[in-house]
């Protein structure tokens, strides 16, 4: 995995200098391991992006929502299998107040998935937010993963929608392998 002079992967110093060049100073998240990187990133170098750590998905929505009532531009970091967790938040606040969050999903559940458990919300995600009207983009290679963050997260502050980056372990963990 490609990492940073600092040592840690290239997609997490991405994610942070992404989200903090568009202005964001709040991190939700839900604890998985992927995003543990990124907030690492975040403790050490954006000392100024508050952490908060929620306890359900559907909590850390809830949270960020209120950040934004209070002027505070947000992401929420979960793992894919924790969408479904919080689809009444998302289509019952986010979306129809026009409530704008950065989403940042790591993703399980696609072709190289060693657990099963994962597949079903790993499939389902793309076309949930596509159904619910969320944008979202996957983003492929570590060294555009800044850019690429920036960007979704620009557009969705001044437009006023939730708008997700979707990490696949492909990006996040490509030297894992399946249990033997």
């Amino acid at each position: 995995m490609a990492s940073d002079p600092a040592g840690a992967p290239l997609w997490a110093s991405g994610v942070c200098a992404g989200l903090y060049a568009a202005g964001a100073r709040h991190v939700v998240y839900v604890p998985d391991n992927p995003t543990s990187h990124v907030i690492r990133v975040l403790y050490a170098r954006f000392r100024d992006v508050r952490i908060t750590t929620a306890t359900r998905e559907e909590e850390a929505f809830g949270i960020a929502a209120g950040l934004y009532l209070g002027g505070i531009r947000s992401a929420v970091m979960l793992q894919s299998s924790g969408l479904g967790n919080s689809l009444n938040t998302l289509t019952s606040l986010l979306v129809p107040y026009r409530i704008p969050i950065l989403i940042l999903v790591s993703m399980r559940g696609e072709s190289d998935e060693w657990n099963p458990a994962q597949l079903p919300m790993g499939r389902a995600v793309r076309p949930i937010f596509d159904a619910i009207g969320i944008p979202h983009t996957t983003i492929e290679q570590p060294d555009v993963t800044a850019q690429v963050v920036e960007s979704v997260a620009r557009r969705a502050f001044e437009a006023r929608l939730a708008a997700a980056c979707l990490l696949p372990r492909r990006l996040t963990a490509p030297a894992a392998r399946a249990p033997a």
